[in-house]
């Protein structure tokens, strides 16, 4: 397959990269292309945590020697051995890459220059990408979590198209169709955690849970809840021994506090959303999904 110029091998990288969506975070989805003489002989994507990297992937596929080709790589190849994979850039040296294309530096400190610090030390000529901010979005959560210590949050809700949410004295109705549903349940399973307010579990008692998709994650459930009103007899309650429920309050050492603890629920301690983030950042979370209803979604 012949492709002529730099921007196109790099946005089928990033397509590559995205055959990894809820399978690699919290690390980031990296895609790699290897080209030669203006064929593509080589590809991969990293696939699963813990897994191999794009740029071994990409060499692994390879068509014939990759020496003398240029990488296109959504990420800056990773140079530290503080992981549990083998750092990528040495491999691309090793297999005798004469160029490298990078969509974005990473922002890891143990990384963040130094990969492309090491190609460059090896002769490699080490261009940067012009669709940065295209690989800069492809790795938000990750970027987020790197630079400022908190998670990556989107925002979902449904309305109707005269800006309604529920019906008559907060009544759920139904808005969304089937299709919508399920890529709820594939956002849900992209995510690390899930959060509602309370008086979203006390009007539709839901599961919060990703149902339907192909690949599931550990999904941590969080509930808003500062005065614990929330039912002993829930879903979620009962469900908590199976999937993780977090319940955020305003005091967690009172009697209700103690109730949920029995039956598997872990209650916190948080004055604001603030910690709450705080509190899933040091959880190791990366992507939080919010599923408000009015009064979260105004807070």
């Amino acid at each position: 397959m012949v492709i002529n110029d730099d921007e196109s091998f790099l946005r089928r990288a990033i397509r590559l990269a995205m055959n990894g969506r809820g399978s690699v975070e919290p690390n980031p989805m990296v895609g790699c292309l290897l080209v030669k003489n203006g064929r593509i002989i080589g590809e991969g994507f990293h696939a699963i945590i813990g897994g191999a990297h794009a740029e071994p992937n990409a060499l692994a596929s390879c068509t014939e020697d990759p020496r003398g080709a240029t990488a296109y790589v959504t990420l800056e190849p990773c140079c530290h051995t503080d992981k549990k994979t083998p750092p990528c850039a040495p491999r691309l040296i090793a297999a005798g890459i004469s160029r490298v294309v990078i969509g974005c530096l990473d922002p890891n400190p143990k990384v963040n220059g130094n990969g492309v610090a090491m190609l460059r030390e090896a002769g490699i000529h080490v261009d940067r990408s012009p669709l940065e901010s295209a690989c800069r979005q492809l790795i938000a959560p990750f970027l987020l979590r790197e630079q400022s210590r908190r998670p990556y949050i989107t925002l979902k809700w449904a309305q109707t198209a005269d800006g309604a949410v529920a019906g008559a004295n907060g009544k759920p109705i139904q808005i969304t169709d089937d299709r919508s549903t399920r890529i709820v349940h594939e956002l849900r399973s992209r995510c690390d955690a899930i959060v509602v307010g309370i008086n979203t579990v006390l009007s539709d008692d839901p599961f919060l849970t990703a149902r339907g998709v192909k690949t599931q994650r550990p999904l941590l459930r969080y509930v808003l809840d500062r005065s614990l009103r929330i039912p002993l007899d829930s879903r979620l309650v009962k469900s908590a021994e199976e999937f993780p429920l977090i319940v955020a309050c305003r005091n967690a050492s009172g009697e209700k506090a103690a109730e949920l603890t029995d039956r598997g629920v872990t209650v916190i301690q948080a004055p604001d959303f603030e910690a709450v983030l705080r509190d899933q950042f040091n959880r190791g979370v990366t992507h939080v999904l919010v599923e408000p209803g009015p009064t979260l979604a105004a807070a």
